[in-house]
């Protein structure tokens, strides 16, 4: 690039940056990480997102969400990308640039705290003919290494493009990412306001088979993210080598009613990843195991409706579920993959949420808080 083009495309992002109003972007979902204790990290945007409580989960980043339906999605394989770490005379928040089937796109950080982000929070931009040539801004939780995980993945979906960003631990020098059509791209951690990120961005629909991250010595440890029915990855669970995940199962671990007549089913998905639960019209959760839940729960919130669950000791026959609103709900779990795992439908009120885990004979094995 010659430094023609380099002062251009600075003078350019400068100007994105100026232009843009902080709004909520046009897509499925938003940057995902929030500050519940010991989860996942997703940061919803500022309208429109399914709430998610969490407490108690693990260490490592390990809970997320989705709102919206899940649209259908074809993954083809069909499809070419690239990416590049900026270059030496690249504005400051530059993560990284690429292209999608010829159209470029860049991906840039604010500096935290500043836009009406507030403290620990930060803003995201998509520039690019790839995102159909308008530059969106999207408020997330800034940027940090979350627990033991080598990289930090955040995640955001911008018209048909999602981008898989996030901070990495200091001994990481390089992260291989492998698709779905066969591509490996290979991410270079960037400085950016004293942090070191990478960022990838492929269509919504291509799967995400592999995602390594090595160090001068040698390889650190591996991800396999969960290719979800609305078309983006979600990262989870980082194995190191010779370390297995789960194996792979899914089924339906609750279902009900409500008082309007609506209904809503919970399916988990299991394997390498950890587990995921997809609660219909609400979206996803995601945690590392079900004894990662500890003393701890998942919840999904939509409008009027909440469903929540948790996972339980192998030998639990039933749970009794002690509402918010002062009434009882028994639940019985279901075993996956040698997981106990249940969903329930939450109800609002003032009191705190508990649950007591009960044997066939009768005899308490668990309870949450624990």
């Amino acid at each position: 690039m010659r430094i023609d083009d380099e002062r251009d495309l600075h003078e350019r992002l400068e100007a994105a940056f100026e232009a843009i109003i902080p709004r909520p972007a046009p897509i499925d979902g938003a940057v995902r990480r929030g500050k519940a204790t010991r989860v996942w990290r997703r940061a919803a945007v500022a309208a429109g997102v399914a709430a998610v409580v969490a407490i108690g989960v693990f260490a490592v980043p390990s809970l997320l969400h989705r709102s919206a339906t899940p649209t259908p999605v074809t993954q083809t394989g069909r499809y070419t990308v690239t990416v590049q770490a900026p270059g030496p005379h690249s504005p400051p928040g530059l993560i990284a640039l690429g292209t999608i089937d010829g159209q470029g796109w860049q991906f840039i950080a604010a500096k935290p705290g500043t836009s009406g982000a507030g403290p620990g929070g930060q803003f995201f931009t998509t520039f690019g003919p790839a995102f159909a040539g308008e530059a969106t801004s999207m408020p997330g939780t800034a940027l940090a290494v979350y627990g033991a995980a080598p990289v930090s993945f955040f995640e955001l979906t911008c018209g048909p493009v999602q981008v898989q960003y996030g901070a990495v631990r200091a001994d990481v020098t390089y992260v291989a990412v492998l698709l779905d059509n066969g591509t490996t791209l290979i991410l270079h951690p960037v400085a950016v306001y004293g942090v070191r990120a990478v960022a990838f961005a492929i269509p919504v629909g291509a799967g995400v088979v592999e995602a390594t991250a090595y160090s001068r010595h040698g390889e650190i440890a591996a991800a396999f993210p969960f290719n979800d029915p609305s078309g983006t990855a979600d990262f989870g669970v980082w194995l190191t080598p010779g370390q297995h995940g789960l194996a792979r199962a899914s089924g339906r671990i609750g279902s009900g009613s409500t008082i309007t007549g609506s209904t809503w089913s919970a399916t988990a998905y299991l394997g390498p990843w950890g587990i995921c639960i997809q609660v219909s019209g609400l979206g996803i959760a995601c945690v590392p195991t079900a004894s990662g839940l500890g003393s701890g729960y998942w919840s999904l919130t939509q409008g009027t409706l909440s469903v929540a669950g948790g996972g339980a000791p192998a030998s639990t026959a039933r749970i009794f579920v002690n509402q918010p609103d002062g009434t009882r709900t028994t639940v019985r779990p279901v075993t996956l993959g040698g997981q106990r795992l249940f969903a329930f439908q939450l109800r609002t009120g003032p009191k705190r949420l508990s649950w007591t885990d009960y044997d066939s004979s009768g005899a308490v094995v668990g309870s949450m808080p624990g």
